[in-house]
């Protein structure tokens, strides 16, 4: 009499399922991220794309375009190693779904010849599959049941065998289609990643070629790097002037105990809006909108290279972001406008509170908020300046600690990447 086994290839079929349902979710989580990051990159390079046109129309080389096609570069760099993550995520998803592919076919095949020999087994003994005479044959009640039970079980087991051959192919169909698009989508890949490449040579040799032109205009350029760190160090010292005077308005003894001999320190203080505000604004750091629409990023907060003349190194108390002429700027999050301050020769900026932070915005050509104006999220402060052909909206971000000391903070860590 024909047995069933323990059905060793069933149980491999149905782990072989789970593990491809399983793992499914976080590769295609994981190849979402990179899709999205490259739709971001894409995006970024058509806007700075944009800009670069736009300096290249003016007949000259200047230091923005220099400054965007190094933003470029750096972009179009971080988008080939974002398809190099994406290449290594589907050679990972095809080798998977080799490997797939050959258990599921080698389960089919179990599938089959067990199935077979179940066939033949039943053919062998059709005899005994007359149910009625095999049934009445039997010498007792309890053996005629366990004679039906045992008729039942077999035709079940078949049909049970018949399911998940039908299971198998059908994963394994599943699989090989699969195999197929990851294969295209490579493929694909591959045919951007080269265009990119070449899209990127030809950046750094634009590059290159404004270089030259720009270096042959060192005294003039040095001229003008003297103009902006003068109007650098006016906008610190404003800023400076009117961060300490709400400041002192808002200083009250420290509660910590003072030394021998000396008077107690001040600490600064918030009202309770204040400090609901602050920590709001805490809250969405990473997440607060850019202050231009559209833009790229030129000149990173700190110390840093200048972009033409070799040995000198610039101080950037914020971020640049290049953007199209007359564009508007926005605040980055609610507050009240604490101070609208004006910089001979290097237009108004706008100071907007926000509990112990300020933003500062700055190099506008006119500003469309009072001192005391209360504003909202991506409300517009003014509109951009343009000088030299070059528009470049300014953020600055500054905290005040607790004992009133002033410290300037990187607005690139706050904003949406």
């Amino acid at each position: 009499m024909y047995r069933r086994s323990s059905s060793p290839w069933s149980k491999l079929l149905t782990l072989v399922l789970l593990v491809g349902f399983c793992t499914a979710p976080a590769a295609a989580q994981s190849r979402k991220e990179l899709e999205r990051k490259r739709d971001a990159l894409d995006a970024q390079i058509k806007e700075t794309s944009s800009l670069i046109d736009k300096a290249r129309s003016q007949q000259r080389s200047t230091e923005q375009q220099v400054q965007l096609l190094d933003a470029q570069i750096r972009q179009r760099q971080e988008l080939i190693n974002t398809m190099n993550s994406e290449l290594f995520r589907v050679d990972q998803d095809i080798q998977n779904g080799r490997d797939s592919t050959r258990l599921l076919e080698a389960d089919l095949e179990k599938l089959k010849d067990e199935y077979a020999r179940m066939v033949q087994f039943a053919f062998m003994n059709r005899s005994a599959y007359d149910r009625l005479s095999y049934i009445f044959a039997a010498e007792s009640f309890a053996q005629a049941f366990r004679r039906s039970r045992y008729l039942d079980q077999l035709a079940q087991q078949r049909r049970q065998q018949a399911v998940l051959i039908t299971g198998a192919r059908t994963a394994l169909g599943n699989k090989l289609n699969d195999l197929e698009a990851r294969k295209a989508e490579k493929s694909r890949l591959l045919d951007k990643q080269v265009v990119e490449t070449r899209k990127l040579n030809d950046d750094r040799s634009g590059q290159q070629a404004a270089l030259t032109g720009l270096r042959k205009q060192e005294g003039q350029l040095r001229q003008t790097l003297t103009k902006q760190e003068r109007q650098r160090q006016e906008l610190a010292r404003a800023i400076r002037k009117a961060i300490e005077a709400e400041v002192a308005k808002s200083r009250k003894p420290s509660s910590k105990p003072a030394a021998p001999g000396k008077a107690p320190a001040m600490e600064f203080t918030m009202t309770p809006e204040a400090k609901e505000l602050n920590a709001d604004f805490e809250k969405n750091k990473g997440q607060l909108p850019w202050p231009v629409e559209k833009g790229t990023i030129t000149s990173s907060f700190g110390k840093q290279a200048h972009p033409v003349l070799k040995g000198i190194m610039i101080e950037n108390n914020g971020l640049d972001i290049g953007c199209l002429p007359g564009a508007p700027v926005r605040a980055i999050f609610r507050g009240e406008v604490s101070s609208v301050i004006v910089i001979p020769g290097a237009g108004k900026a706008v100071m907007v509170s926000h509990g112990a932070y300020r933003t500062v915005y700055s190099n506008l050509r006119d500003v469309a908020v009072n001192k005391g104006d209360r504003v909202e999220t991506k409300q517009q402060v003014g509109t951009v300046m343009t000088e030299d052909g070059a528009s470049t909206a300014h953020i600055e971000i500054w905290k005040i600690g607790s004992d009133g000391q002033l410290q300037k903070v990187d607005p690139a860590a706050w904003l949406q990447q």
